[in-house]
């Protein structure tokens, strides 16, 4: 299987859950699928929600939703990155008018992640458009972008280095995921790989596709974990090396 794998590196990012937003504005623990094919929009060129128009998905949804992607938490153990909550005045014109028409200024609480770092495979086989796919070859190798990737929003810069092209096999012989994965398609044993680490595991329900309705979210139970693997039910592993990734 050849894949295009980089590391997406950032001092802060901010992936917005809609779930809540009364108080203030929370991230997701880690970039998911939907805002990496989001990035890959931006540095091919495709269209996003505000070019949807009629359509039923957004230019960069309709042609990336079905590639499979690895992501693998860098530098930091457990899976988690630290976070941060910020706040700072929204001093755009229509932020400072309120319900009474009075001036008014609008604070937004926004937490973001720190220090943040993901290796990404994404799995060309999966992208039947060949002039697409060269392009996204091409642009990730040699630095092109037609627009500034972020990490959730323009305040967070998206670095991309360390790319390359490389040949995986798929396996069925991991004992360990060195990646996130789909929480339902692995059963776990109770120990971690290494006896002498203390098992951890990491679970959260993140965005893995739009719906064909309205566009909303839909999840899955994704996990990051140094536990072994006792048995793999639906879930595509590679191997990179001595890394077992899983494919979302």
């Amino acid at each position: 299987m050849k894949l295009l794998k980089f590391n997406l590196h950032g001092k802060t990012a901010h992936f917005k859950k809609p779930d809540v937003n009364a108080y203030a504005y929370y991230t997701y623990s880690h970039i998911h699928k939907i805002a990496l094919y989001g990035i890959i929009g931006a540095i091919l060129g495709l269209g996003g929600y505000t070019q949807q128009q009629n359509k039923q998905y957004p230019e960069f949804y309709d042609l990336l939703k079905d590639v499979r992607v690895g992501i693998v938490p860098i530098g930091k153990e457990r899976g988690y990155f630290s976070k941060k909550m910020i706040t700072f005045n929204n001093s755009v014109g229509y932020a400072n008018i309120g319900a009474d028409k009075a001036p008014c200024n609008l604070v937004v609480r926004e937490q973001w992640l720190e220090d943040v770092s993901w290796d990404i495979y994404i799995a060309l086989d999966d992208l039947k458009d060949y002039e697409l796919k060269e392009k996204m070859i091409d642009y990730i190798l040699n630095s092109k972008a037609e627009f500034l990737p972020y990490l959730g929003k323009n305040d967070h810069i998206a670095n991309i280095c360390n790319t390359q092209l490389i040949e995986c096999e798929i396996t069925e012989a991991a004992e360990q995921i060195h990646s996130l994965f789909y929480y339902d398609e692995i059963e776990l044993e109770d120990g971690a790989v290494d006896e002498d680490q203390i098992p951890y595991l990491f679970k959260d329900y993140m965005p893995v596709a739009l719906n064909k309705e309205n566009n909303m979210y839909e999840f899955a139970q994704i996990a990051f974990t140094n536990r072994a693997i006792e048995d793999v039910k639906d879930q595509t592993i590679i191997l990179d090396t001595d890394k077992y990734i899983a494919l979302l």
